[in-house]
């Protein structure tokens, strides 16, 4: 996909809004042209007297006034029309880029999430999205009108006097071509720019989002020195791009203000002396209202070049960006080849052989088997990156292994939808998500028409009504991630968040890891009567909330070392049997 082919894919939906700007245009420069030619006339009314001692033709030169003003007039009503047309389809233009871009990011795999950094991923939808608004309005504008009063002025300047004409036409390409190639030397910087503006982004992001863990280890002034050198780079780069970029308005000017001075002199060489060559006319004796008018085309000529070459920077940048948003664009979608509905509940889950790795090489989990009947309490436990979210992650489908197959009631989970697969699991994970909005809203997350009496039924199971009343408001109380609430309180709303699907898979990663011993009992208490009849699947590190599992999976490498009930496997005394006696020994 080309700059271009991007570019009209939203361009063809404001079509209407195109013409009506490129009429407008017309009028403008039209009203631009003719300014000119009437102020030369008026010139040429009053010299023509002075010259010939004669009486001013006062009628046509207050006519000649008139047209003028009304040109004004027409010039400054539809240049406002214009501005006002452009900016709104502009808009509308940035805010579809904005809203597809996020639109693609919920489509995307999350494997290419969690490798992007999250930083430069928001300096996309932001920065990047703003870059491409400024070089749009910059650009439609220089081709709008630009480009048309540089057809208009030639024509007139050619039916005036083809001798300056042709003078004006050869030597203004020149501050064009050298803005160019100074534009295109400082494109390659404002593309590291924005490179350095995503990266600084992240770890600013990084810094905002972990500040506590950040200042608990005096780690501060390591960071900020960390986003001080990003920064630093950033202004390095920036520096040399903007150097280069400010070359461009002086180099124009200087051949532009040349230009407009041997016209000048050339003008009024034309006003003494008549140009013959073998009694061949080669022009018109030019009068001096006419010198007038020719300086003030040369002007208007000259104009749209410093206008396209000022807003070549803009236009580099917005293409810098592009560059950027296509990048995402074009990522695949999240693949999902599954059209298969579940009939009723899942009945049994089994793994068969799965070998699976984030990493090509670096193998996560390994040949793993297991047969999970329905009803049943599976706890999963091991040391730290022995595999076992990452079994979560391919049971729900985040993550599809690379050999063996996971089947949800004999058949294969790659054969039904993704969507139709989660709507059967509930988790909770030990992160809590809270966003802006109200308890209720915050608890009615997975179910939109949930009524305030089953949200307070779910809160009573989760043991987290009585705190939620005391708030100000109650269910009505505006919360978010940074609103004071502990880390206890909104681990209570994501669990009530889940027991009000009522699903009929439940996931707990950690789930009681950020709740007091006490609460943990009540909320222990809670699970069991939300998952009675139900398979569980339960992650754990505190081996105490796991000890009454059906089934309790030691996973160690990736590989299942150990299963059994806790009885069983204290009685193996085995790794199983390290790891508990580890945790109360003390």
């Amino acid at each position: 996909m080309s700059n271009m082919e991007f570019l009209y894919k939203y361009l063809k939906k404001e079509m209407i809004s195109i013409i009506l700007c490129l009429l407008m245009a017309i009028i403008i420069v039209f009203s631009l042209t003719f300014i000119p030619y009437f102020i030369g006339d008026s010139v040429d009314i009053i010299s023509e007297a002075l010259l010939n001692n004669g009486q001013i033709e006062w009628n046509d030169f207050y006519q000649n006034i008139c047209i003028i003003l009304s040109l004004i007039c027409v010039l400054v009503v539809f240049q406002l029309i214009f501005d006002t047309l452009l900016g709104f389809f502009v808009e509308r233009i940035t805010v579809r880029v904005r809203v597809d871009t996020f639109e693609k990011l919920s489509k995307v795999s999350i494997k290419y999430i969690d490798e992007q950094s999250k930083g430069d991923l928001i300096s996309r939808i932001i920065n990047d999205v703003d870059n491409l608004n400024t070089g749009l309005i910059s650009g439609f504008r220089q081709f709008f009108t630009g480009v048309m009063q540089i057809i208009a002025t030639i024509s007139i300047m050619f039916y005036l006097n083809w001798i300056l004409a042709l003078v004006v036409i050869v030597l203004t390409p020149f501050s064009f071509l050298l803005s160019y190639v100074i534009a295109k030397k400082s494109a390659k910087y404002y593309k590291k720019c924005n490179e350095y503006i995503g990266e600084g982004s992240g770890i600013f992001l990084e810094y905002l989002n972990n500040i506590e863990t950040i200042k608990s280890f005096n780690y501060g002034e390591k960071s900020f020195e960390k986003y001080k050198v990003t920064n630093e780079n950033l202004y390095k780069v920036g520096q040399k791009a903007q150097f280069v970029s400010s070359l461009v308005n002086p180099a124009s000017r200087l051949i532009n203000n040349c230009i407009y001075a041997f016209v000048g002199t050339l003008g009024a060489l034309l006003c003494v002396f008549t140009f013959k060559n073998g009694g061949i006319f080669l022009g018109t004796t030019m009068s001096v209202g006419m010198v007038t008018t020719f300086l003030q085309y040369s002007i208007q000529y000259a104009k749209p070049f410093d206008g396209i070459t000022s807003c070549l920077s803009e236009l580099q940048n917005a293409f810098s960006s592009i560059n950027r948003l296509k990048n995402v664009y074009l990522t695949e979608n999240d693949i999902d080849n599954g059209t298969n509905k579940i009939k009723g509940k899942i009945n049994d889950i089994s793994f068969e052989n799965i070998n699976f790795g984030y990493v090509e090489g670096q193998q996560v989990i390994k040949n793993f088997s297991l047969d999970v009947p329905y009803g049943k309490k599976i706890a999963i436990v091991g040391p730290t990156g022995c595999g076992k979210t990452t079994l979560i992650n391919l049971l729900l489908r985040f993550y599809d292994p690379q050999t063996g197959s996971i089947n949800l009631n004999n058949e294969s989970n790659l054969t039904i939808s993704k969507k139709e697969i989660r709507s059967h699991f509930g988790m909770v994970l030990q992160d809590t998500w809270i966003f802006n909005g109200t308890v209720f809203e915050n608890i009615a997350y997975g179910k939109k028409d949930a009524t305030l009496e089953e949200v307070k039924e779910a809160c009573v199971k989760a043991n987290c009504l009585d705190f939620i009343e005391r708030l100000g408001k109650g269910f009505d109380t505006k919360i978010a991630d940074d609103s004071g609430l502990s880390a206890g309180q909104k681990q209570l709303i994501c669990i009530a968040r889940v027991m009000l699907l009522m699903p009929d898979i439940m996931i707990l990663d950690e789930a009681t890891s950020n709740i007091d011993t006490r609460t943990e009992m009540k909320i222990t208490e809670a699970f069991k009567n939300l998952t009675e009849g139900k398979t569980a699947f339960v992650i754990a590190h505190r081996l105490s909330t796991i000890v009454n599992s059906d089934l309790i999976l030691v996973l160690k490498d990736g590989e299942i070392i150990e299963f059994g009930n806790h009885k069983e496997l204290i009685d193996k005394k085995g790794f199983y049997y390290e790891l508990y006696n580890a945790q109360f020994s003390s």
